[in-house]
């Protein structure tokens, strides 16, 4: 059976996608998948195995075409009754056919690779090769055609590293597996800076015109349309449970903006007045102890540990009203 802890990963929109874990315990910084995340990526987010049976919802920042890789990633590995997750990582970068057009799923823990190969040939897959590493072409689901045109390549790096993505990117993927790359500097700067304690997050890097464009309609108005696009990255990072910075939910976040007067809009539109951000109004929570540093804004929502689930699933109902078209939206659901 596949893990539970990911069966239930639910994403909400390309630019705001929730579902969760509770606590591990190990940085994020600290992740071995991380070296395999291309440079200059504009969207990564990860989450790792809770190891216990205690499940929470899980908050994400991920595309539509991330979500889909995970469900096929799922009904793939699943030919293999013994594989085992650890850690889960999704890349979206852009490319000709679009902003986030090139989407990664990586995965470490343990696989028969073989054997999930094999069955994914029988299903209709190609087999090739990269570098000497084995691989499979793998066509859009029939279930999912109207959704993702993409072809998809799909690994197994000595039973323990799953790749599968659009070719571009797994190529990039995998020609830093085949060298002695290490984590790209701005990915692991802006790690370095979330809380050790945190068990998912995810970090965008792109302009604020971009992020307005794939996030949901009804998410921001005409007036937190224009504070966004002052902003140049986001960083989410999400802890669960009880530790050293107090009891509850806690989700953090850091907006980088392109100075200081975009810093000093954007965190008192925060600060209280939630009535300028309807996205506050839309997570049914208050922004708290929002700060400016230089040109950044920081900030925390903590929500109590069994209100949490509850809280995931309005906002899944609120995102969810009145949903629309076209490839950045995906399907809605309360994480159980």
């Amino acid at each position: 059976m596949f893990p539970q802890w990911l069966r239930y990963l639910v994403i909400a929109t390309a630019a705001m996608s929730l579902s969760g874990v509770r606590a591990l315990g190990s940085s994020p910084a600290e992740d071995r998948l991380l070296r395999l995340v291309p440079a200059n990526a504009a969207m990564v987010a990860g989450i790792e195995d809770p190891h216990h049976g205690d499940q929470s919802g899980r908050l994400l920042i991920v595309t539509h075409n991330n979500d889909v890789d995970l469900n096929d990633w799922i009904a793939l590995v699943g030919a293999d009754g013994r594989q085992e997750v650890d850690k889960l990582i999704e890349v979206a970068m852009p490319s000709p056919r679009g902003d986030l057009g090139e989407h990664l799923l990586l995965a470490r823990g343990s696989f028969g690779g073989g054997r999930i190969l094999n069955q994914a040939e029988g299903n209709g897959g190609v087999r090739s090769e990269y570098r000497g590493v084995r691989m499979v072409e793998l066509k859009p689901f029939p279930r999912e055609e109207k959704e993702m045109l993409d072809t998809r390549w799909l690994t197994v790096l000595d039973d323990n590293t799953a790749i599968f993505g659009t070719p571009a990117i797994v190529k990039s993927a995998l020609d830093r597996y085949l060298s002695p790359a290490a984590v790209d500097s701005q990915l692991m700067r802006r790690l370095q800076e979330l809380k050790p304690d945190v068990n998912c997050w995810s970090i965008l890097t792109m302009p604020g015109a971009v992020l307005t464009r794939h996030l949901r309609a009804g998410v921001v108005d005409e007036s937190s349309d224009t504070l966004l696009r002052g902003v140049s990255n986001v960083t989410v990072g999400v802890h669960y449970g009880s530790g050293i910075h107090g009891s509850g939910e806690r989700v953090d976040f850091a907006i980088g903006t392109n100075g200081p007067e975009a810093a000093t809009a954007l965190a008192a539109a925060m600060d209280g007045r939630s009535h300028l951000m309807p996205i506050a109004e839309t997570l049914r929570t208050r922004f708290a102890s929002v700060s400016v540093e230089q040109n950044e804004v920081r900030g925390s929502v903590r929500v109590k540990d069994k209100e949490f689930d509850g809280w995931l699933a309005a906002v899944y109902a609120r995102l969810s009203d009145g949903g629309s078209g076209g490839e950045n939206v995906a399907r809605m659901g309360a994480a159980r």
